[in-house]
């Protein structure tokens, strides 16, 4: 049922067979709020016949956080503009990633249960720290980002890049594929909705790449949700020439990403009906069961895993031997990744040492 509202939502489907119990929709506004997918399930609902509709207690429970959602990204939209322009004053072009600008694609962009604001800015990582190190002495940098100074409550994460992967050989081809489409990522113009400003976003053929990476990056780190599964679903709804598709499978291939990116497209099919001109390789139901059951379990970022308390604790070690339990369920499938993961985390505990104590 939930599934189905979803696509009613999105508009690949125009078909709700079901009449849901007042206690069945309790628990499809508790798989939208796991999965960060409130507005989008209620675009569904906007589509129902009266009969079929929720409660009426739910139903104004779900209008209002619509219009708390819708309100949250005008104000990120404000300032992601604001905060691309003061960027750009100090000498750092800038392009926003995910969120904000992802949304833009969006049918309807406020329905998106907005973020922090991800920003991405040239000019390395040296020469952004002692930028940020000047406004927040005390920032706790890691490899890719450092989280910068609030704007009403709105977090702010300047990225040195925009992600990274476990294995040194992969990533290094990751780092240089960055490098060589950061200037399009740079002056890809565009307008942050009717109240915000001019931005850079990046572009379809970039976001092919890194918001697949994005989903796993997270799979192996907190967990990820749907909302993230669907951001990639209007990112492919883009559209892209056979030339392009080959362009992005040969980035894919170089970065052992070809058998997530078929459980992907498994998972995108099976959830939100995405289309099959829109799939970038055929679909591997069994990756692709894995990867389905794992969003459905652990939700948005991982916060309604099992695990998830030990992920938060402060205990060092509970926190490694939780992550490494984690990891191992990966290692079939995604072995690279999965065996480079204890090198990586301990090469980037002194990384981070490293970072915090320069000048």
């Amino acid at each position: 049922m939930f599934f189905e509202l979803i696509r009613l939502g999105i508009g690949t489907s125009n078909e709700f067979a079901f009449s849901p119990t007042a206690q069945e929709w309790e628990q499809i506004f508790e798989l939208s709020q796991k999965q960060t997918l409130i507005g989008i399930a209620f675009a569904g609902i906007e589509k129902l016949s009266a009969e079929k509709l929720p409660p009426k207690s739910l139903l104004l429970m779900w209008h209002n956080y619509c219009q708390r959602i819708k309100q949250q990204n005008e104000k990120l939209n404000i300032i992601a503009a604001r905060v691309s322009a003061k960027f750009k004053e100090e000498g750092f072009r800038s392009t926003i990633l995910k969120g904000q600008g992802i949304a833009l694609l969006y049918d309807n962009p406020t329905l998106r249960t907005p973020g922090d604001i991800d920003i991405w800015l040239e000019g390395g990582r040296d020469k952004i720290l002692a930028y940020v190190k000047r406004h927040l002495p005390n920032c706790r940098p890691v490899y890719h980002h450092v989280d910068f100074i609030e704007i009403g409550k709105v977090g702010i994460e300047i990225h040195f890049t925009p992600t990274w992967m476990n294995c040194y050989f992969t990533n290094k081809r990751l780092q240089r594929y960055f490098d060589e489409e950061s200037e399009r990522q740079f002056t890809n113009k565009t307008t942050m909705g009717n109240e915000g400003g001019e931005v850079n976003v990046p572009t379809s053929a970039f976001n092919r790449v890194y918001i697949l990476l994005h989903i796993y990056r997270h799979l192996f780190q907190e967990g990820i949700g749907l909302r993230q599964l669907l951001d990639y679903h209007y990112v492919l709804k883009q559209g892209f020439t056979a030339q392009e598709k080959e362009a992005t499978l040969s980035v894919l291939k170089d970065l052992k990403m070809l058998r997530f990116a078929g459980a992907v497209m498994y998972v995108l099919k099976r959830v939100f009906n995405t289309g099959d001109t829109l799939m970038l390789i055929k679909p591997l139901e069994k990756e692709g069961e894995f990867l389905l059951n794992e969003i459905m379990v652990a939700g948005n970022f991982g916060k309604y895993s099992p695990r998830y308390k030990n992920e938060m604790s402060n205990s060092l070690i509970k926190r490694a031997i939780s992550k490494s339990t984690h990891h191992m369920k990966f290692l079939s499938s995604y072995p690279s990744e999965t065996l480079w993961g204890p090198i990586f985390r301990t090469w980037h505990y002194f990384f981070k040492k490293r970072l915090k104590n320069k000048k």
